[in-house]
C-alpha cells in the first residue's frame, strides 16, 4: 500500500461539533448532516447559530484546544507512516483541527477552511473537494498509487469503496446496515493486523496504554 488516507473525527479524534454544542449548550449546534443533508447547507447554518450566538471561531478554538486525540491514534498513525504516506482527510476545519494534527504528528492534511471576518466570526467556508473525500483517492489512483482508506460515517463511504482497501471504523448502527459491503474494524490493532503490520515502537506503545487503561 503507497498512501494511507485516514478520516480525523470519529477514528482519529473526538467528533468537535457534539462537544462544542454540549460546552455552549446550543443543541443546534450538534446537528449532523442526518438532519440537514447537504454538507454545504449544514455549516452554513452553524456559521449562523454561531453569530447569532455571539460566538467567534476564537471561542470554538477555545474549546477544541481542551481536547486530545482518541487513546492510541498517535500510535496508529506511527505505525501506518513506517510503512506508507500518511494524509488525514477530513471535512472539518484547518482551524479548528490544528491543535490535534500537532499532537498527531504534523501529517499531511487535506481538509476545508474558514474565513473570518474583521471582527473574528466565520463568515463562509473553503472547501478543499467539491464533491466528496473519494475526490483524493482518484487522485492518487491516477498516478498509479494504491491506497488505504479509514473512515466512519456516511461521508466517508465513497472515499473507502474508492480505495484499494477500506476499513469502517467503529460505525454507529445506521452506518453499518448502509455499508454491508465493507470491511468493519472496531480496533485500530484490527486494521494493522489485516494489513499484516508491525511496528516495535509502535505497537509496544499502544499496548503499554492498554494495560495502563486495564490498571487504573
Amino acid at each position: 500500500m503507497d498512501i494511507a488516507c485516514i478520516d480525523m473525527e470519529g477514528v482519529l479524534i473526538p467528533e468537535l461539533w457534539p462537544h462544542i454544542a454540549q460546552a455552549c449548550d446550543i443543541p443546534a449546534l450538534a446537528l449532523t448532516t442526518r438532519e440537514v443533508p447537504h454538507y454545504d447547507r449544514l455549516v452554513e447554518f452553524r456559521i449562523r447559530t454561531l453569530r447569532k450566538q455571539g460566538l467567534r471561531l476564537a471561542d470554538l478554538q477555545l474549546l477544541v484546544s481542551k481536547m486530545t486525540p482518541l487513546p492510541g491514534a498517535k500510535e496508529f498513525l506511527h505505525c501506518l507512516r513506517e510503512q506508507m504516506r500518511v494524509v488525514l482527510v477530513s471535512d472539518a476545519f484547518e482551524q479548528m483541527v490544528a491543535p490535534f494534527w500537532y499532537a498527531l504528528g504534523e501529517p499531511e492534511l487535506r481538509c476545508n477552511r474558514f474565513i473570518c471576518d474583521a471582527q473574528g466570526y466565520i463568515s463562509s467556508a473553503l472547501y478543499a473537494r467539491a464533491h466528496g473525500k473519494h475526490e483524493v483517492i482518484e487522485e492518487y489512483t491516477a498516478h498509479g498509487l494504491s491506497t488505504l482508506a479509514v473512515g466512519d460515517a456516511f461521508n466517508d463511504l465513497s472515499m473507502l469503496r474508492q480505495a484499494s482497501q477500506g476499513f469502517l471504523f467503529r460505525p454507529s448502527l445506521q452506518t453499518r446496515l448502509a455499508a454491508q459491503d465493507l470491511v468493519v474494524a472496531a480496533s485500530y490493532q484490527e486494521i494493522l493486523d489485516a494489513l499484516d503490520l508491525r511496528s516495535q515502537t509502535g505497537l509496544a506503545n499502544m499496548a503499554n496504554r492498554a494495560t495502563g487503561a486495564i490498571l487504573a
